[in-house]
């Protein structure tokens, strides 16, 4: 069987996120409705907790991306191919953040099934083959995946600030 070209794998990156976003799409709702351990320790930022919002939040989150990942694809260039594996990176992590948050739960959390089946191995083989076959260096995407663990962590600690600076004193 064929490799598949790095316009597919890029196009892939695509389809992944947007069967990510579409579980969450779906669950979260219903995720937010319900009293758990981990909307506790780690709430949604204030404008994230409508369910509303939040919906119109994910379709951005998949829309942005997508129009990044066609211009990769139509006018390859390596600045745009680097944010296409920076956002498989920034999946990578983020399907680890899924797995904190069942853990968590102690249950199903938006997002685990994807994340895990489908975000976490493909992120590998992304990655892997882009420093196989050279299209950034390795030390790249250790940079991409510290950045990206980077912002996952900031993004927990903004909620966890925000959550404690509501608290009555």
């Amino acid at each position: 069987m064929p490799a598949l070209s790095r316009n597919t794998v890029l196009a892939l990156i695509g389809a992944t996120l947007v069967l990510h976003t579409t579980e969450e799409y779906l669950t979260v709702p219903a995720y937010l409705s319900s009293a758990n351990r981990l909307l506790r320790l780690l709430p949604p930022p204030e404008f994230l907790q409508n369910p509303q919002r939040q919906r119109v939040a994910l379709v951005m989150a998949t829309v942005l991306p997508l129009a990044v990942i066609a211009w990769a694809i139509l006018r390859p260039r390596k600045a745009l191919l680097v944010s296409v594996l920076f956002l498989e990176c920034i999946l990578l992590i983020n399907a680890g953040s899924h797995m904190f948050a069942a853990w968590v739960r102690g249950g199903y959390a938006p997002g685990v099934i994807t994340a895990v089946m489908i975000n976490l191995p493909f992120g590998v083989y992304v990655l892997r083959r882009a420093v196989k076959e050279q299209w950034i260096p390795s030390r790249t995407v250790w940079q991409l995946i510290g950045i990206a663990l980077v912002l996952q962590i900031a993004a927990w600690a903004v909620s966890w600030l925000d959550k404690q600076s509501k608290m009555p004193r």
